[in-house]
């Protein structure tokens, strides 16, 4: 593993930040912060933004300028021969809120994801992105990893480390004071960033938001690669998009009252009792259907990865699956681009290399050897961030089929019977004593949400807004906001409301509020009221009325 480390002559310059950050009238200008020495750093830009002056590429407000005046910095950090780790920190010009916030990336990175800044800047932190240390047009490409090793460590936990150590500087230099908080946001591939943080660097943020996390990297590529293999065996059984959106139908028809609320959403996935032969498929096709909601599996019948949770079919397969045709989602579907490009890449060097040579034996032992150690982020200790007193909150779509809930779901159980081993508690004692009990201790620092409805970090036909790369909202409808109470105010989040708005537009009407509740607790119906208003919902344990 190489660790960075700060060099030795760096030290006079903490120091002087130390006194520095005491003193406020020592503040430095936006545009003489290009002047900071700082290890292995170069600034390349920093100048003043007005309000209303500075639109972000591909901006998720849209063409909207952003309206708050910030000093915008833009940097390299090289802290090897062959890194190349550019970042940007926004620093609000006025009522800072003393917060930092580095958000992550998504796909294989290779931009700075600009668009995740906005709401954070606008909400007063001060708030960083990297492009993980490499640049590339589209985020499914992995060219750039071949014969170089050091960028592959970038990208795997170095860049968002630097990234936070240095971004801090510069803020300390910019306000004359260091962050009294520092957070870290992100989903997919910044929810496996978020989780590498907690275990690697468990003292660079102090509270942190892991969404739909990839944090099973190896083997949730080895999962694309197998299922795609499944899903394209042959012509017979492929699935397309249109066999997609009928099958869609059919599965809400028979699960979306399970919850005692016709909705048009599958409340858990893990309630559905499917009639398979009533779904509208082939007998070759039903055996690919299946194949995908098992999860792939080695020839002895171990799980590579979690099958695909019912409700998501409609939601994502097909962009992630089908495709445009049987022929073109061998190069078109995103599974198959995310395979392709691991294995030919990562793993093997080999351009030739395709998903349908998989072999379920041998190529998830050659991933995890490979790249294990570098991507994947699974302890579930956390004694690093629990002695820091991190909190941390994680959430995941119910309908994602990008990277299936249950592996959150596994991941999640076996953090809670780590830490009840470790607390000399077993999960059995869960039901006698909450407050003791292994997930009570889980609790008291890492908070798991599920949204019904929800696809890949947002989108699908549930209530599928509630801040995620927020901070510019209230604690009861924000998960940025409700992780800052948590760390600041001590004030653990019970709930947080999601939002469904029309057309997934924030400008327009809402169409439906729910409550995501702690898990294992689910929203449920009162019985009375309207079903769209989040008030007529508790959040209640579902195994205890059983």
């Amino acid at each position: 593993m190489n660790r960075y480390r700060i060099p030795l002559g760096f030290t006079s310059f903490l120091l002087a930040s130390t006194a520095f950050a005491g003193n406020p009238a020592l503040a430095a200008s936006c545009e003489g912060l290009t002047g900071l020495k700082l290890p292995d750093t170069t600034i390349t830009m920093a100048q003043s933004e007005a309000a209303g002056a500075f639109t972000p590429p591909k901006s998720v407000a849209g063409t909207k300028p952003i309206p708050v005046a910030f000093c915008r910095v833009a940097g390299s950090i090289k802290p090897t021969s062959d890194s190349d780790i550019r970042f940007e920190v926004w620093l609000p010009q006025t009522r800072w809120t003393r917060r930092y916030e580095s958000v992550g990336n998504g796909g294989f990175a290779g931009a700075i994801p600009l668009n995740a800044m906005v709401r954070p800047l606008i909400g007063g932190s001060a708030v960083a992105g990297t492009n993980d240390g490499h640049e590339t047009p589209v985020n499914t490409q992995v060219e750039w990893a071949l014969g170089h090793p050091e960028k592959i460590i970038d990208f795997g936990y170095r860049a968002v480390h630097l990234t936070a150590v240095i971004s801090k500087l510069i803020t300390s230099a910019f306000y004359g004071n260091k962050p009294k908080h520092s957070y870290f946001i992100g989903c997919s591939t910044g929810g496996r960033e978020a989780l590498t943080e907690a275990q690697r660097y468990p003292k660079d943020f102090d509270g942190i938001a892991a969404g739909d996390p990839g944090n099973q990297w190896t083997h949730q590529h080895s999962g694309d690669a197998a299922n795609m293999k499944a899903f394209l065996a042959s012509e017979a059984g492929y699935i397309s998009s249109a066999d997609v959106q009928k099958i869609g139908s059919a599965i809400i028809e028979q699960c979306d009252a399970i919850d005692g609320v016709k909705d048009g959403l599958v409340n858990d996935p893990r309630e559905c009792q499917i009639n398979l032969e009533s779904l509208p498929l082939t007998p070759p096709q039903l055996k690919t259907y299946q194949a995908l909601h098992d999860g792939p599996k080695t020839s002895s019948g171990k799980q590579i990865f979690p099958g695909m949770p019912f409700g998501s079919e409609a939601v994502g397969w097909s962009q992630y699956f089908s495709g445009p045709s049987f022929a073109e989602a061998h190069i078109k579907a995103r599974r198959a681009i995310m395979a392709n490009e691991t294995f030919e890449n990562l793993v093997y060097r080999d351009p030739k290399w395709d998903f349908m040579s998989f072999d379920s034996d041998k190529s998830p032992t050659d991933i995890e050897k490979t790249l294990g150690h570098v991507m994947d982020a699974t302890d579930p200790n956390f004694t690093g961030f629990k002695a820091h007193g991190g909190k941390l909150i994680s959430y995941h779509g119910w309908a994602d089929s990008d990277i299936t809930p249950f592996a959150t779901l596994n991941y999640y159980t076996t953090v809670v019977a780590v830490q009840g081993r470790l607390a000399g508690k077993t999960t059995a004692s869960a039901a006698k004593s909450p407050d003791g009990s292994a997930l009570g201790k889980t609790q008291a620092f890492y908070r798991l949400f599920f949204v019904p409805g929800m696809g890949h970090c947002g989108g699908g036909p549930g209530p599928n807004q509630f801040g995620q790369t927020g901070g510019d909202g209230d604690a009861d409808h924000d998960v940025v906001a409700a992780l800052e109470r948590w760390v600041e105010k001590n004030a653990a989040p019970k709930r947080i409301i999601a939002t469904k708005y029309v057309d997934n537009d924030r400008s327009k009407a809402v169409e439906m509020t729910r409550p995501l509740c702690v898990y294992p607790e689910a929203a449920k119906y009162k019985g009375s009221g309207d079903t769209n208003d989040a008030s007529n919902f508790i959040c209640a344990d579902p195994s205890a009325e059983k």
